[in-house]
């Protein structure tokens, strides 16, 4: 059985960094750059006759977002490679970075004309706050629950002259405090609104803390005071860690901490300033970075054993629950060492799950990143990914992909969020805390949270609507939904995320019962999925050792392999042989003549006498 390897997805963006007109002893900086709305990146060349010069990148104030850099890599143009720039130490308050400083020594002087590629890795400024796929409907629906009175209110929050609408399941899953206030409560025991008087904020930040804890995302700023005071009241942990550290800003001693990490020899802030008379501003336009939010990048690490088995794609990577990649190498084994191998990654039925792969890298030390050419193979539905290496790989070796991905679905895509978020109002309904509906899947019985249903579901929601809510209201489920499946579906409504193929019967069965829109266009694309692509993930490669012809992955049967080879020698054609896989090997190699005679031989093998007749003629 094959390995199976994952990994992580993190939040890259890419800029261009374009030098007119470089000078030998000048220093050259951008200027601010644009990302968010908000100037936070500023890039340098400093500049000495002495030696080469330093590449910088300054990050400032991305706190602020709830956002810090977790790596920077850039290239030079012309260049495949990739470097990752060291990240210098700053001092830095207790609650967070204001100021990152990244720095790269350069082999060559630059004058003229210069090119820099830079990819931005981001991260959430705190633990808990991370980068995960969902339904992006979610957070819409979830917070039109409150924001439009909808679904079951039971709460009114009043701050001074406005009253704020909510549901106790949600507030009580994500607070302490209030599930403490909640606790004497009962639904069916309520005649009316619980009422929370909250006197000492202003409406617009009860706003900005009802969203968060509603979405798990801040609505606008996070550097407030007042929203800290309540995501610390109210015991919301992590919204309090991004309040406190977007509330750190740059004081004198990071400046100068900065500052003397670019020049160990400046004593004072005024040899600095000094030095600024041979800075030039390149360009004078200000750079704006635009994300595509459908674009995420996924990363995972290939620990291989040099043996025959590394020559093909037996080793797995899932991608969100489906098994897209497979790594493998193309080379000669001399006893446990393969010598300047290519490296190659094939892509399977990645658009079918949803996925586009527009982009690969692969490293050996982590440090250095070599951009692998894209080679397609359309009829097979393949995706290849292939680079050379300069190395020789011995057993456990380590090889890391980076492959940048952008999803074909809309509203499902990665962004930054409170993690605990997809999780307490789920682990909430598990434990059938504040749960106001029962599902019954045969004899089994579910539990869960009527606002969840009715805001995801349309379906659910006229169902629901439609039931007496004194108690606790109830629902069965189609006999042949097996209850893995529905408590899936289930943390789908909850979450946003889907934790298991996408290509479950019966799970689109229950997405088109209950009209989910995003989860619907996911399993209505993997269900599209032809059998004969998907067998091509385990099937035995053709291995091709010509520098510049990749290797494809195809189902080969071993005497087609032998009768081609026997092709190539003789001239001789066997046309009883699979027309198809001949085809493919002859495309590979470019034996055109071969090429030729089977499509022929393909087109016309129905018919009996034209076959003959072609065979006899053509001998």
């Amino acid at each position: 059985m094959a390995a199976t390897i994952s990994g992580t997805s993190v939040l890259m963006v890419s800029f261009e960094w374009i030098v007119e007109d470089i000078e030998e002893t000048k220093t050259v900086l951008s200027k601010m750059i644009l990302f968010n709305g908000d100037k936070v990146f500023r890039v340098s060349v400093k500049k000495t006759t002495d030696k080469n010069p330093t590449l910088i990148f300054l990050a400032t104030n991305l706190n602020r977002m709830g956002m810090r850099v977790k790596e920077i890599r850039y290239s030079q143009q012309g260049l495949q490679s990739h470097l990752k720039m060291k990240e210098n130490e700053i001092k830095k308050e207790k609650d967070g970075e204001s100021l990152q400083l990244f720095t790269a020594h350069l082999t060559e002087r630059l004058l003229g004309k210069c090119i820099f590629t830079f990819s931005i890795w981001i991260e959430g400024s705190v633990t808990g706050y991370c980068y995960h796929l969902s339904d992006r409907l979610i957070t819409q629906q979830f917070w039109n629950a409150s924001a439009k009175h909808e679904h079951g209110i039971d709460v009114e929050l009043m701050c001074k002259d406005k009253t704020f609408s909510a549901h106790k399941a949600i507030l009580a899953a994500r607070s302490p405090i209030f599930a403490a206030e909640f606790a004497n409560d009962h639904p069916a025991k309520d005649e009316g609104s619980h009422q929370i008087h909250v006197e000492d904020v202003d409406p617009s930040v009860m706003e900005e803390f009802l969203y968060f804890l509603y979405t798990g995302q801040p609505k606008t700023v996070l550097a407030n005071d007042e929203l800290l005071k309540l995501a610390s009241r109210y015991q919301l942990t992590t919204l309090e860690n991004l309040c406190r550290a977007a509330l750190t800003k740059i004081d004198v001693q990071q400046a100068m901490n900065c500052m003397s990490s670019l020049n160990p020899a400046a004593t004072g802030m005024h040899q600095e300033v000094k030095a600024s008379s041979s800075v030039l501003i390149r360009p004078d336009a200000e750079i704006v970075i635009d994300h595509d939010q459908s674009v995420s990048t996924f990363q995972c690490c290939w620990e291989l054993k040099v043996d025959a088995k590394a020559l093909f794609p037996n080793t797995v990577i899932e991608y969100q629950h489906e098994k897209l990649f497979s790594p493998h190498l193309t080379g000669k084994v001399h006893g446990f060492v393969v010598k300047k191998p290519w490296i190659h990654l094939v892509c399977v039925n990645h658009r079918n799950f949803g996925f586009k792969a527009m982009n690969g890298f692969y490293s050996t030390d982590g440090k250095t990143w070599i951009e692998m050419k894209k080679r397609k193979a359309e009829d097979v539905e393949l995706f290849l990914f292939v680079g050379q290496t300069s190395e020789t790989f011995r057993d456990g070796c380590r090889v890391t992909f980076c492959m940048e991905m952008a999803s074909t679905i809309e509203n499902y895509h990665y962004e930054l969020m409170d993690t605990s978020w997809t999780t307490q109002l789920w682990q909430f309904a598990l434990e059938h805390k504040w749960t106001d509906v029962e599902i019954f899947v045969g004899a089994v019985k579910l539990e869960a949270h009527r606002v969840v249903l009715s805001a995801r579901s349309p379906v659910l929601n006229v169902l629901l609507g439609d039931i007496d809510h004194l108690g606790k209201s109830s629902m069965a489920v189609e006999e042949n939904i097996d209850v893995e499946v529905v408590e899936v579906f289930l943390k789908f409504l909850y979450t946003g995320r889907l934790d298991m193929t996408a290509t479950n019967k019966q799970l689109l069965q229950l997405a088109e019962s209950y009209e989910v829109e995003t989860l619907l266009k996911i399993c209505q694309l993997a269900n599209r999925i032809s059998a004969d692509v998907t067998s091509k993930l385990d099937a035995l490669p053709c291995k091709i050792d010509i520098a510049d012809k990749p290797a494809v992955s195809f189902q080969m049967d071993l005497e087609v392999v032998n009768l081609f080879l026997k092709f190539l020698h003789t001239g001789s054609l066997d046309p009883s042989v699979s027309q198809t896989q001949m085809v493919a090997l002859a495309e590979m190699y470019e034996a055109k003549t071969l090429s030729k005679i089977s499509k022929l031989v393909s087109e016309i093998s129905s018919d009996v006498d034209k076959l003959t007749t072609f065979i006899l003629t053509f001998f």
